[in-house]
C-alpha cells in the first residue's frame, strides 16, 4: 500500500510543482513550463529504466494543461473595467473617506450619554 501511495505522490509530482511555482513566481507560463518539463523528465526517465509511466502522471499533466488554459482563458472584462482612465479632479471636498464623516457615523452626536444604572449591592 506505501508503494501504491508513492506512486500517485510521484505521479502528481507535475502538479504540486505546478502549484508551487505559481505560488513563487507568480506566473502562469513559466509555472506551466516547469510542470511539463516535470513530466517529461519523468516520462523520460521512466522510458529508459522500462518502465510505463503511470495514469497519474498523465492525469497530472492533464490537470495542469487544463488550469493553465483555463487561467489564461479566463474573462478580462472586469480587469478592462478596472484598468479604464478615471476621471481625477484633484478635490477631496466629498470624499466619502473623510476620518471626520467616519468618527460622525461611529458615534452619533445628538444622542445624549446614557447614564448608567447603580449597582444592586456594595462594590
Amino acid at each position: 500500500m506505501a508503494r501504491t501511495a508513492l506512486k500517485i505522490l510521484l505521479g502528481f509530482l507535475s502538479t504540486a510543482v505546478f502549484f508551487s511555482a505559481f505560488v513563487l513566481i507568480g506566473d502562469v507560463l513559466l509555472a506551466a513550463i516547469a510542470a511539463t518539463a516535470v513530466v517529461v523528465g519523468q516520462i523520460v526517465f521512466g522510458r529508459t529504466t522500462g518502465a510505463r509511466p503511470s495514469y497519474a502522471i498523465w492525469a497530472s499533466l492533464a490537470l495542469v494543461l487544463t488550469l493553465t488554459g483555463v487561467t489564461l482563458a479566463g474573462d478580462d472584462t472586469a480587469s478592462a473595467a478596472l484598468a479604464s482612465p478615471a476621471e481625477f479632479t484633484g478635490s477631496v471636498s466629498n470624499c466619502a473617506c473623510k476620518p471626520a464623516d467616519k468618527m460622525r457615523n461611529l458615534i452619533p452626536l445628538h444622542s445624549a450619554p446614557k447614564a448608567l444604572a447603580p449597582s444592586p449591592g456594595a462594590v
